[in-house]
């Protein structure tokens, strides 16, 4: 009898050490708006529960026991900025902006990209969900035991988060300047459009990455360039159309066969020369309005 009772404590302690646990039963909710996956100690059991009440089994002596994982079943959106600073770190002092073409304009952007979570309904959707339970960083929910929350941004920030603005950086690069951007923005909607490449190119990272999230779309706005690079584009097209007016007029001029028009144009200009500028000093012309030489302006003592 000895021997039997020692097997039997043997088989006892055995059992306890592998973590055997009772037959209670543990209930959790899953709430409506989202789905759960069931984080064993070997694994994920392979299932998605959705909203409802769900036995997680009891929990060993020595905290062994299953875990549920809630995720959220609606989208969510980022926002990447690339501003002179992170506005959320005030010691970031760096230059976030994006370099705009060979002269490398740089240019403020914030880009809000929209995902959505795969449907689950379909093997490739549950399949991305297992993923995103083994990348994810779920964290405890206060006042729950043995429930963790994953939030789906998460996934992002960890997985994908530098590729995605290494290739918003690249379409940036892509375009002349930034008149070139704006131009692009005009065209969104159709495949020169800006937020369209920047679409495609997201989706490319997510791809290549085997991401569980899917990219619903990117949507750009506060486009700003640096103020030298607005000063530049003013005065580039403050030139343009100078010289436009200049060839119109210089046209209109040669088509007067009587020389009429040169000669009013000419007396014009000279009124406009010899007007006092704001030093309150003018000049004194001499013109050969008879098609001469041109003006010989006479300092003033």
């Amino acid at each position: 009898m000895r021997g039997i009772s020692l097997a039997a404590a043997l088989a006892v302690a055995i059992l306890t050490a592998l973590g055997g646990t009772s037959s209670a039963v543990e209930l959790r909710a899953v709430p409506p708006n989202m789905i759960g996956l069931m984080l064993t100690p070997t694994g994920f059991d392979g299932k998605i529960y959705e909203p409802g009440q769900v036995d997680i089994g009891n929990e060993s002596w020595n905290g062994y026991g299953n875990k549920l994982i809630l995720i959220q079943r609606s989208g969510f959106d980022i926002k990447e900025q690339f501003a002179g600073n992170d506005p959320k770190n005030p010691n970031d002092h760096e230059d976030h902006r994006c370099i705009v073409g060979p002269k490398r304009q740089p240019m403020t952007l914030d880009v809000r990209l929209l995902f959505a979570l795969p449907d689950y309904t379909k093997q490739e959707g549950k399949n991305a969900l297992l993923r995103m339970g083994l990348l994810g960083n779920p964290e405890e929910i206060k006042g729950l035991t043995r429930v963790l929350l994953l939030k789906a941004e998460t996934v992002y920030f960890q997985q994908v988060q530098q590729q995605v603005r290494g290739k918003i950086r690249d379409v940036c690069l892509g375009y002349e300047d930034v008149e070139a951007v704006y131009k692009a923005i005009e065209k969104n909607g159709s495949d020169a459009g800006f937020t369209d490449k920047l679409s495609k190119s997201v989706g490319t990272v997510l791809a290549d990455n085997r991401s569980p999230l899917f990219l619903v779309g990117a949507v750009a706005s506060n486009v700003k360039p640096d103020p030298s690079v607005m000063s530049a584009i003013a005065a580039t097209q403050a030139a343009d159309k100078l010289v436009e007016a200049m060839t119109k007029i210089d046209q209109f001029i040669k088509d007067d066969k009587t020389g009429m028009r040169g000669y009013v144009y000419k007396m014009y200009v000279l009124q406009e020369m010899a007007k006092v500028n704001k030093n309150g000093q003018n000049n004194l012309l001499m013109t050969d309005v008879s098609g001469g030489p041109g003006f010989v302006p006479l300092p003033q003592r």
